[in-house]
């Protein structure tokens, strides 16, 4: 009843200040009583200035060189996502170069041409030169072709550029992809129907003279190609360096099936996908191990220490893994202050156990200090905070006070460096996953900022974290 009133009075006397909570749910006004933080004495820090690094653009100049031997990427709009579709190719090992030159293009012999196939981006010297490229023996890849009359040249009537696609299907009878024989890699989420978003923006090309690689979920062809004596033409009718982009900004909403422990291979068959291309299409390709020690395959666990019981059953964790010879990623959440989220577990039992870990031989990353849920609306700060004088303090799920990103960054990895003798925090991962806006990863110490799906959070908010690849 208490509640009632208290939410009866917000309605009616208080309005104003719910609405302010509710679309800014960062406030710097609340007084940590002693008996609600942790002092370890004699600890402070951490010193000196954080300062967040410019963002530049990266030149088209530095993917430019390389042999021709390698995938020849030719790119038609340098405003659209080729950065990520670059980051993609590094990935996956194949060798590559960027260029707006179509002649340098074509003295490759794969071909791919991205963000779009048109008149509009290209003139007709450029357009009749691709379309003579497969048929003198050359691979021809074509992001949304949808102009330029190569719609004969690739195979199909014409390209639709309408329709909500939320499954891309892929043709287990075609020998380009017979490498993909896990359910879960044949058929890829494009969005999630059920809960009624939006899916990626695709084409479809309509009337394919040959089997599409792919279609969609209402049967119409998604990637078509045509064969010619030694060349092939093949046209996607999805954006791959926006697809890429998606991932690794974190706007998955709507495409990850789910917030953890799942596989979920779409970015990864696309990448393969081109990679089988390059490697027929090229007599010469080579593709460069992306893998230490000749493995096949890189496994990254992760593991996120942000509960008063999760440090007990991460040395359980840690010791298995100490076991099989592997090592894994501890998130460490670095709790001094007691709030409405959970009580202090970054005490000298946490300390202890944290110490354990780093002998165990485990990696040790920040999983911030108050693990809020709104940490995404947090300021930057002013890159000086320090133990023990910064005190977030989260009073509900989504409201949160004195924190700043800076904060969060800084003194979470001060606090494990200093009781982990030698140890170099450079891994970040925010808690709720909610990242902020801020390239704040760029300041001193940092490499990587790992994240991976935000339910509920809008596409506005992905960061802009520059991680040099």
């Amino acid at each position: 009843m208490r509640a009632l009133l208290v939410s009866l009075g917000l309605l009616t006397t208080g309005f104003a200040v719910w609405v302010s909570l509710l679309l800014f749910p960062f406030s710097d006004d609340h007084t940590v009583l002693p008996d609600q933080i942790q002092i370890f004495d004699g600890v402070s820090g951490s010193s000196g200035l954080s300062v967040v690094l410019p963002i530049s653009p990266t030149p088209i100049s530095r993917y430019e060189a390389g042999t021709q031997s390698r995938l020849a990427v030719l790119l038609t709009d340098p405003t659209s996502n080729w950065l990520r579709l670059a980051h993609g190719l590094k990935t996956i090992g194949v060798p590559f170069l960027v260029t707006q030159d179509y002649r340098q293009a074509l003295a490759h012999r794969v071909v791919l041409v991205y963000p779009m196939i048109s008149g509009r981006v290209l003139t007709s010297e450029a357009m009749k030169a691709l379309a003579s490229f497969p048929r003198n023996g050359g691979t021809l890849i074509g992001i949304n072709v949808l102009g330029g009359g190569l719609n004969e040249v690739f195979g199909y009537r014409e390209a639709q550029s309408f329709g909500r696609h939320f499954e891309l299907r892929l043709n287990q009878l075609s020998p380009l992809l017979a490498q993909f024989t896990e359910p879960k890699e044949q058929v890829l989420r494009l969005g999630d129907r059920q809960k009624g978003g939006e899916p990626v923006g695709s084409h479809s090309y309509l009337a394919p003279k040959e089997a599409p690689l792919a279609v969609y979920d209402d049967g119409t062809p998604a990637i078509v190609q045509r064969s010619y004596d030694q060349g092939r033409a093949i046209a996607f009718g999805l954006d791959i360096g926006f697809l890429l982009a998606k991932g690794y900004n974190l706007w998955e909403e709507g495409i990850a099936e789910s917030y953890d422990n799942r596989f979920e291979p779409l970015l990864n068959v696309v990448l393969r996908m081109l990679k089988e291309i390059y490697r027929t299409g090229e007599p010469n390709a080579v593709i460069l191990g992306t893998v230490p020690n000749h493995r096949s395959l890189s496994v990254l666990l992760t593991h996120d220490i942000d509960a008063s019981t999760s440090m007990v059953n991460a040395l359980r964790y840690a010791e298995f893994e100490r076991s099989q010879g592997i090592t894994g990623t501890y998130f460490i959440q670095t709790k001094y202050i007691r709030d409405c989220n959970d009580d202090i577990f970054f005490n000298p039992q946490g300390v202890r156990d944290l110490q354990t870990l780093h002998k165990l031989g485990m990696e040790l990353g920040s999983h911030t200090v108050a693990h809020s849920k709104v940490l995404h609306t947090f300021p930057l700060g002013t890159g000086t905070e320090g133990y023990p004088s910064y005190r977030p303090y989260v009073k509900s799920r989504q409201t949160a006070y004195n924190g700043t990103v800076l904060g969060e960054l800084r003194v979470s990895k001060f606090l494990i460096e200093h009781f982990s003798p030698p140890n170099t925090v450079i891994s970040f991962r925010p808690g709720h996953l909610s990242n902020p806006p801020h390239a704040s990863t760029s300041s001193r110490g940092w490499r990587l900022s790992i994240q991976f799906v935000r339910h509920g959070q809008q596409l506005a908010r992905a960061p802009a974290v520059p991680i040099d690849l």
